[in-house]
């Protein structure tokens, strides 16, 4: 068993979380907030791309972060495939973009969707939570929850599956996604900020669950400092903040469009081939 990134036998309710504790209980980091507390930097650590259900392909979306958006660092996180990500790295790795890269995998676990970030294996899905979350630690990686809590998405991580997490004392979390910009944030993003900042006491992030390349950067995660290794840090210290906004009705309209109206051919043409 791998160890925590921080003291388990700390009591987690007393936790500082110095990315959080100025705010109010269901409240996001603002950009003035971001400012006034040193956290002028930009990660967005959950989109997907045509390696998954997501409309954009990789080599759209490294353009798309580059050139609309001023994101300090990015994480194609797509369902149960790493490919796609680690395609990524290696057409950024060979040209000079100005933002950071993160490989990682949205897992589909028996009891919700769950964020392994710096990962370099995929994570299979189907396993139980506690397993997945062990399988990413053993590569090194983080272990997010993703949009958790929501009453009514099948995806979502329910309060009796984190406290057992939160009750463990041999496998944990390394964060909570608390602001995700999806319909799966609607409103179970405040449910998710209340009950971390009363109980859990996780480090928080935000995102965009972006599937579309117009909702690339509407979830976001504030921090100190420019690149990946920066995110990380401040993630396991505790003093990330979520901030953004929801998806407006022009990426639903994309998305839609995308998934429904679009024909099934040019939708499959757009998807890459499933390695053997």
């Amino acid at each position: 068993m791998v160890t925590s990134n921080y003291n388990r036998a700390m009591d987690t309710t007393a936790h500082s979380l110095p990315g959080i504790d100025m705010l109010k209980k269901r409240s996001k980091m603002t950009f003035d907030q971001a400012r006034d507390a040193g956290k002028q930097s930009k990660a967005d650590l959950h989109m997907h791309s045509t390696y998954s259900d997501g409309c954009a392909t990789i080599e759209e979306i490294l353009e798309y972060a580059q050139n609309k958006t001023d994101l300090d660092v990015i994480a194609i996180t797509d369902h149960d495939v790493i490919d796609g990500a680690l395609r990524a790295r290696d057409l950024w790795s060979n040209k000079a973009y100005r933002f950071d890269f993160v490989v990682g995998e949205e897992v589909s676990t028996q009891e919700g969707h769950l964020l392994g970030l710096f990962i370099e294996k995929q994570i299979p899905q189907g396993l139980s939570i506690e397993r997945s979350i062990d399988l990413i630690h053993e590569q090194g990686g983080l272990a997010i929850i993703a949009h958790p809590l929501h009453r009514f998405f099948r995806h979502s991580c329910q309060k009796e599956v984190m406290d057992r997490i939160h009750a463990s004392k041999d496998v944990w979390l390394d964060g909570i996604e608390s602001w995700n910009a999806s319909f799966c944030g609607i409103y179970s993003n405040y449910i998710a900020m209340g009950a971390n900042r009363e109980l859990y006491r996780l480090p928080e992030v935000g995102n965009s669950d972006a599937h579309t390349l117009n909702s690339i950067g509407s979830g976001m995660t504030w921090f100190s400092g420019h690149s990946a290794a920066d995110v990380r840090a401040a993630i396991e210290g505790g003093a990330t903040a979520p901030g953004g906004t929801l998806w407006n009705m022009q990426v639903y309209y994309h998305f839609l469009h995308y998934r429904y109206v679009l024909n099934k051919e040019q939708r499959d043409a757009r998807r890459p081939m499933a390695v053997a």
